[in-house]
């Protein structure tokens, strides 16, 4: 499954894998901006790619997550689903909590696994945030995560060269 998975990411051009990559739920920016320069990308072209399908691809999640929730409740297999998704969401109350409307904004902007614009985006609607408010601090998150995970990449990868070059 897995080597058909990169066959299929490898035959697409590089631009596309940034931004699905970017979008996607487990990556986002932490796997579309290292993917973009290990395919040779110019950073100028990663960037705006990387950022806007990170903050676009989570925009139904902050305007719908409510109502489908509201529909999906009582079924068997969705419903619970969905009730981990509203425990994983309200146990950053306290965050929310302490830092308002900044907590989604540092949640977003922390590049680990399980942070991230599609996380901050189900904790901005289950707590009610208010749409503009919402993608002003998804927005905001993303790209100090984008900042923090392009300079790690960038040393990563002038490291690697360096420990691979031969004297």
């Amino acid at each position: 499954m897995t080597e058909w998975l990169f066959e299929a990411i490898r035959a697409l051009p590089p631009a596309w894998v940034v931004v699905i990559l970017s979008a996607a739920p487990i990556s986002e920016v932490r796997g579309g901006i290292p993917a973009g320069l290990i395919l040779g990308m110019p950073l100028s072209a990663i960037l705006p790619l990387a950022v806007i399908s990170n903050v676009v691809s989570v925009l139904p999640v902050v305007v719908g997550f409510n109502w489908v929730a509201d529909r999906l409740a009582n079924k068997p297999v969705l419903g619970s689903i969905i009730s981990r998704l509203i425990r994983r969401a309200r146990s950053k109350e306290a965050m929310v909590e302490k830092y308002g409307v900044f907590a989604v904004t540092l949640f977003v902007a922390i590049p680990l696994p399980v942070t991230g614009a599609w996380t901050g985006s189900l904790v901005a609607a289950v707590f009610g945030m208010r749409f503009g408010r919402a993608v002003l601090c998804l927005t905001l998150g993303v790209l100090i995560a984008t900042a923090i995970v392009t300079s790690l990449s960038v040393a990563g990868i002038h490291i690697f060269e360096a420990l691979t070059l031969t004297p």
